[in-house]
């Protein structure tokens, strides 16, 4: 990267600077070389602002000690047209067409590679998202979750992390229970039974398509049971209908689990009351009040909280440590948990009962993603067509298609509150960003095949030949990934043209930093907004210069560009898990 190239020389100018005297009485580069781009772009390409932070160190002023520094600068391996130092203490550098064209060629070398790392070489990664209750359909907000969690680990995976990702299942407790009641009511009035429908329980309206499953596999044989053995039976089978509909549903969205891990199995196993031991043991629990309690306060939290009830049913607490500590035991370097908002209190205790279990909570990440208001018309949204509940993941998915779903899910920072507008995800125009960059992957590969396929004369009607045939082209892609002169006959001599030129150029070298930059901040969100930047430096190129031209040197250079670009908004795409479509 040039960013990097420039680092090095910067640092390589400042070292010379000390050795010369040239920087008072400092003995050693004390702040980190960091290289950027200026705010704005009439100071050039990328600029370096080490002089401000050195002049209290060195007692001068940034703009003698940029001075300093950059009369010992020297670029002879690095294409800089000229650089420059600016007030307040800027050494500012302009980039020659050498350098871009090093760029196309890296990116034609690397192809899918392009952008990728090994930033997590060596780290083993568990990602824990989605982990709904087993009761009903998946909501607007559990599929904001799934999206996150889905992107976080394609960009992990991307980064050099080894990944698996997984979904818990809270196949036990009294939501159970509650649905076994509702499921059995639902099965027998379905069946022609007058039965009463329990009050307070899910909607019928909410798990009636389930239960339908169950009848059409399972018939009225469980008809005869008693109400408590027909709670229990409908409640598995029922359960069992609406996992396979939950995975069924987040596949359509490109989402799949390498574990679909049950709460109900550390229980068979023993696993909770074993954890609620390894507390007693460590001396982190006490009863109090009939009840048992982990010393949560004496880890940083705020309270103490309860591990067992003083009616002898364990809580949420103990299973999740007991959870937790699998996790850890299978030997993952990270555990990242995403859960919703409204598990905000729930954080603290984990991380206590982590560390009381002799775990490194460090290693533990929980994130929060917050709330989903879907809009239409200006106007929110609250409940189901369908149901009358809340709005199903399903429901917006048929509405809007699953890109859309994933894009506007993705493109936030989780912290944030999302307001999805239905109406702008169907549009196809500029102002909905999922169908822009995808329209923008679609003009590539229209440009592409206007040169390589057959295309019809709007006046006689003849199909003329395309541009090249299929062994020129195979040439130029190995031209392109081998010789970065190639690319140099792309520029326009016309000012405003170049710099439509060299700007998409340099957004596309940006995607590296960008990769990177999302990883370390959890912000796979980040590359969805990085790529409506490149559709709109795509369309500016567009707008402004033809790619197939008269001369066949403009033409190759200006095709390989818009390979470039294709791989780059396809690298994106697959990232956020949003389709990349050749037409549209």
């Amino acid at each position: 990267m040039i960013k990097d190239k420039l680092k090095s020389v910067v640092e390589t100018a400042v070292q010379k600077a000390i050795a010369a005297g040239k920087l008072g009485a400092l003995s050693a580069l004390s702040t980190p070389i960091v290289i950027e781009k200026p705010r704005l772009a009439e100071h050039g390409d990328l600029a370096c602002g080490v002089a401000l932070k050195l002049a209290s160190a060195v007692r001068s002023s940034p703009l003698k000690i940029a001075e300093a520094i950059a009369a010992d600068i020297s670029v002879p391996e690095i294409d800089v047209s000229r650089f420059e130092v600016a007030a307040p203490g800027f050494i500012n550098f302009r980039l020659g067409t050498g350098w871009l064209c090093e760029s196309l060629k890296e990116i034609s070398k690397l192809g899918a590679d392009f952008g990728r790392s090994n930033l997590g070489a060596g780290q083993k990664v568990l990602v824990e998202y989605v982990s709904a209750n087993p009761t009903g359909d998946l909501h607007i907000g559990h599929g904001r979750g799934a999206v996150y969690g889905s992107c976080l680990s394609n960009l992990l995976a991307f980064t050099g992390h080894e990944v698996e990702q997984e979904f818990y299942i809270n196949d036990t407790g009294e939501q159970i229970a509650q649905l076994g009641r509702c499921a059995w009511a639902c099965y027998q009035r379905k069946l022609g039974q007058t039965v009463d429908y329990p009050e307070g329980g899910y909607p019928e309206v909410s798990i009636v398509q389930f239960i339908e499953t169950v009848i059409g596999k399972q018939g009225d044989q469980h008809l005869n049971l008693s109400a408590a053995e027909g709670e229990q039976k409908l409640a598995e089978l029922t359960k069992e209908v609406i996992i396979d509909w939950q995975r069924k549903l987040l596949l359509q969205l490109k989402i799949e689990f390498n574990c679909w891990y049950s709460e109900l199995s550390l229980h068979e196993r023993g696993a909770v009351e074993a954890v609620l031991e390894q507390f007693s043991q460590r001396g982190m629990s006490y009863e109090s009040e009939g009840a048992l309690w982990l010393k949560a306060k004496e880890l940083g939290d705020e309270r103490d909280r309860v591990l067992k009830k003083s009616a002898g049913n364990t809580t949420y607490l103990a299973a999740d440590a007991a959870y937790h500590l699998d996790k850890f035991k299978r030997g993952y370097d990270r555990l990242i948990t995403i859960w919703g908002a409204d598990h905000h209190g729930q954080v603290p205790g984990l991380k206590a009962a982590v560390e009381a279990l002799g775990q490194d909570p460090e290693k533990l990440e929980v994130i929060l993603t917050q709330i989903v208001n879907l809009q239409r018309d200006g106007q929110m949204v609250r409940m189901s067509k369908r149901m009358g509940t809340v709005v199903t993941l399903d429901e917006v998915m048929e509405e809007v298609g699953a890109d859309a779903v994933r894009y506007y899910l993705a493109e936030s920072n989780p912290q944030n509150p999302i307001n999805f507008d239905l109406e702008l995800a169907k549009q196809t125009s500029r102002e909905n960003p999922a169908f822009y960059i995808q329209y923008a992957h679609a003009r590539c590969c229209a440009i592409l095949r206007r040169a390589l396929e057959p295309t019809p004369n709007a006046e006689s009607g003849r199909a003329e030949q395309p541009l090249l045939s299929p062994e020129q082209w195979a040439e130029y892609l190995k031209e392109y990934q081998s010789n970065a002169s190639v690319f140099e006959p792309l520029f326009d001599l016309d000012s405003h043209v170049f710099i439509h030129q060299k700007s998409l150029i340099m957004r596309l070298q940006d995607f590296c930093e960008e990769v990177e930059e999302a990883m370390l901040a959890r912000m796979p969100g980040r590359l969805a907004r990085y790529a409506y930047d490149v559709a709109n430096d795509l369309q500016r190129f567009y707008e402004s210069c033809r790619v197939i031209t008269s001369e066949p040197d403009v033409t190759k250079a200006r095709l390989g560009l818009i390979v470039a670009t294709r791989q780059v908004l396809a690298n994106v795409l697959g990232i956020i898990g949003v389709s990349a479509p050749e037409r549209m």
